[in-house]
């Protein structure tokens, strides 16, 4: 019979480390990942060991997404096709935390290629919810999200394009994050768009989010928040496609409101509605199709259609056949994108902000429970059969597309014992200021 963990913060681990040694949080983490109910670990090295002698996280075991280089594994993007694709050295992301002293023990399973957001993966198994097996993890970084609130590992790294690592965040009640893109170095992972992608650490908790954070980027001080209450304006459209999780998040917010140290402003963005349509989609059909062709030809030796066949996920597969179609039918908003729509729409969100002036923005992560599995195309709501992608993707697009950062943290449990959260964005590369505004709700959440 499988047992279920509790998450393991970095205190608890470092905690182990002192008292019983290096040893035994790698044996820990070992099997727990073994006891694998979930599918979320997909390679498992028994033999690594920190390659640091000292550091912050020395000793610290960590997980990462499969397609994410670690130096000695293979990044699969858990794609069949991909099985003998050996990193020869780490993502930038991955070197830093190894330098400080952690080590990766587990590579861990995702949606195909990261092009989804429930890890039903046919060939390494659909990531399975810690708090209902029926339902997804989310995605694509659903084994990451499944392994943290697990307790496999005390943190990992996903990626997010379209959502990934706040998503799975979400759905498993861990903290998740987007830093601003281009704040973490680029490369070492596999692509679906430059322009979108951003590796994001996944935590159990805000305080260790700032301290990972703060490792990769050499950016370790939280900046003080105000003296008054925080202003977070509310981008909450309540479409009645959840009445749990409505309840659930009015409730959340609530409490903010009666703490007194939080402002809540409603506002209206008719400006940022199907932006995913409009920009989002072109830009990442675009630059996929370039990424992958090269990757095929340079890196496989194959051409793409060649590659696609052994592709195991029929959802992805299918876009892979479609991308050469998708990019030309595409390409005239991808140009305009890049000859300014994308700068257009950043300077409204950042006078948003300014105008409003607010301290971030503030809204729920997802607007519906985590999906069931098999519900890969429609999933069933309050307000009928709707597309799973855009619905669960709704509220996540739009800081891939201005580039701010977000970070997703939990926000309790519905009527129905699932996880709902908050996610809250701020000014483009204003990260660190951020992440205290998230330490600061969350605490407020806890009381």
């Amino acid at each position: 019979m499988s047992v279920v963990y509790s998450p393991m913060s970095l205190r608890d681990a470092r905690f182990i480390v002192a008292e019983h040694g290096l040893d035994a949080l790698r044996e820990i983490v070992l099997a727990r990942a073994a006891d694998n109910h979930d599918n979320a670990v997909i390679q498992t090295n028994a033999k690594a060991l920190p390659t640091a002698e000292s550091g912050p996280l020395h000793g610290i075991a960590f997980g990462v997404k499969d397609n994410i280089d670690v130096a000695g594994y293979m990044t699969t993007g858990a794609c069949p096709g991909l099985a003998e694709n050996l990193a020869n050295a780490n993502a930038p992301a991955v070197a830093a935390l190894r330098s400080a002293g952690g080590y990766v023990p587990v590579k861990l399973n995702m949606h195909e290629l990261a092009f989804g957001i429930t890890s039903n993966n046919p060939a390494f198994g659909a990531v399975r919810n810690p708090f209902d097996p029926n339902r997804s993890a989310g995605g694509s970084s659903g084994g990451s999200g499944a392994a943290v609130a697990r307790g496999v590992v005390p943190f990992a790294l996903g990626s997010d394009t379209g959502g990934s690592s706040r998503i799975p965040a979400a759905f498993c009640s861990i903290v998740g994050f987007r830093p601003s893109t281009g704040r973490y170095r680029e490369g070492g992972a596999l692509m679906l768009s430059p322009t979108r992608d951003t590796i994001g650490p996944m935590t159990v908790n805000c305080a260790d989010l700032a301290e990972i954070d703060g490792i990769i980027t050499g950016e370790h001080a939280l900046p003080a928040l105000p003296e008054r209450p925080l202003r977070l304006g509310v981008l909450w459209d309540k479409r009645g496609l959840s009445q749990s999780v409505d309840h659930a998040i009015a409730s959340a917010l609530g409490r903010l409101a009666l703490s007194g140290e939080i402002d809540l402003v409603p506002i209206s963005a008719s400006e940022f509605e199907d932006i995913d349509a409009r920009i989002g989609g072109p830009v990442v059909f675009n630059e996929a199709f370039e990424f992958w062709t090269a990757f095929c030809v340079n890196r496989l030796g194959k051409t793409l259609a060649e590659f696609t066949s052994t592709i195991a996920s029929p959802d992805v597969r299918m876009i892979f056949e479609r991308l050469p179609s998708f990019a030309a039918e595409t390409r005239e908003a991808f140009l305009y994108a890049h000859n300014g729509g994308l700068a257009s729409l950043r300077d409204t969100y950042e006078q948003l902000l300014r105008s409003q002036q607010l301290d971030a923005l503030i809204m729920p992560t997802v607007p519906v429970q985590p999906p069931l599995i098999g519900e890969d195309e429609r999933m069933q709501t309050d307000a009928g059969l709707v597309s799973t992608f855009h619905t669960v993707t709704s509220h996540a697009v739009l800081a891939t597309l201005t580039g701010a950062p977000s970070i997703s943290i939990p926000a309790g449990l519905d009527r129905d014992g699932l996880p709902v959260a908050l996610m809250i964005e701020g000014s483009r590369h204003g990260d660190r200021a951020l992440l205290a505004i998230a330490c600061k709700v969350e605490a407020l959440l806890a009381q």
